[in-house]
């Protein structure tokens, strides 16, 4: 049983003749009386009576053709509504993004790609990395605005901007305007640090190994918005990358020496394909927003370790 036989069906409904129902449909009057015939040995009742060549809806046709109509609009309206999500010019794209780059990278892109594909709609989704790439691999988001993926991961990614990580200290702190200020300079001081579960953790901590101490650890938190929050108000130091816009109750930002960077970009699956509308913005970015995408592993050669954290 098909949408094409219920269809057919219906057809015969209306003209209880199978020569007519086959010039309306366009088909072979002995492929649709098998049509007919499979549909009756599948139900296990004849759904109508046969007098010559003229067909009457008997009571088992009749209730059958109750719910092969419901069914048929039902999928008619499931088809045109999966037509409009995947439209490129007025489909749906299921966006994830990291906290860090929701105030700035998010609202850029969507206004750039708005003003091209002014129909297009976004259903929008922030978290973290791991979050991130598990949403994508569960298809309960088309695409992603994250780091790189861990090694072996099958997912697709594409750079598009990078984060330069720092020092933030209170505008206040008497390191704050110091020239030449290192690392290891605040070892004593505590630090508000991102919590255990993020991979930015991870970073800080080998940052801090690097330049000879373990940090003090004050303050914990998964908000980038927090930790950001707790340095400026003077309760400690912390490494957050800088942001592309400051507020006022900003912490100071001094870059790290040697610089380091974040990379961030695209991800998303090949398989199974993306919609229209996902490809398209795929498409858009790749052409406008960065480098050609690369294999994560070309990205390892090409970029280097300690770009592989997100938050």
């Amino acid at each position: 049983m098909d949408v094409q036989t219920l269809r057919w069906f219906l057809s015969l409904c209306d003209t209880e003749n199978m020569r007519d129902t086959a010039a309306m449909e366009r088909v072979n009057q002995s492929t649709l009386s098998r049509s007919l015939a499979r549909l009756e040995a599948d139900l296990g009742v004849e759904l109508f009576h046969r007098h010559g060549r003229r067909l009457a809806v008997n009571r088992f046709g009749a209730l059958f053709r109750e719910h092969a109509r419901r069914a048929v609009a039902d999928l008619d309206v499931a088809r045109r509504r999966i037509d409009a999500l995947a439209d490129p010019d007025t489909g749906l794209i299921r966006l994830g993004f990291l906290h860090s780059v929701g105030r700035w990278l998010v609202p850029e892109i969507l206004r750039d790609y708005r003003a091209v594909t002014a129909g297009i709609r976004f259903e929008l989704h922030q978290g973290f990395g791991r979050e991130l790439f598990a949403w994508l691999r569960d298809d309960d988001i088309d695409v992603a605005l994250v780091t790189p993926p861990k090694d072996g991961a099958d997912v697709r990614w594409h750079r598009l901007r990078e984060q330069q990580l720092c020092l933030a200290l209170p505008a206040d702190h008497p390191l704050a305007a110091e020239p030449g200020l290192e690392l290891r300079d605040v070892r004593g001081e505590p630090f508000i640090a991102f919590a255990q579960t993020t991979d930015l953790r991870r970073v800080i901590d080998r940052l801090c190994a690097e330049a000879g101490f373990e940090p003090l650890i004050a303050f914990e938190s998964e908000e980038i918005a927090t930790v950001r929050g707790l340095i400026g108000a003077g309760l400690g130091v912390g490494i957050l990358p800088r942001p592309a816009v400051l507020e006022h109750d900003d912490p100071v930002y001094r870059p790290l020496d040697p610089q380091r960077h974040r990379p961030i970009g695209l991800a998303w699956y090949a398989t199974p394909p993306p919609t229209a509308a996902t490809a398209r913005f795929i498409e858009h970015l790749r052409r406008t927003g960065g480098s050609e995408t690369r294999s994560w592993s070309e990205n390892m050669h090409v970029h280097g370790e300690g770009e592989k954290e997100d938050d």
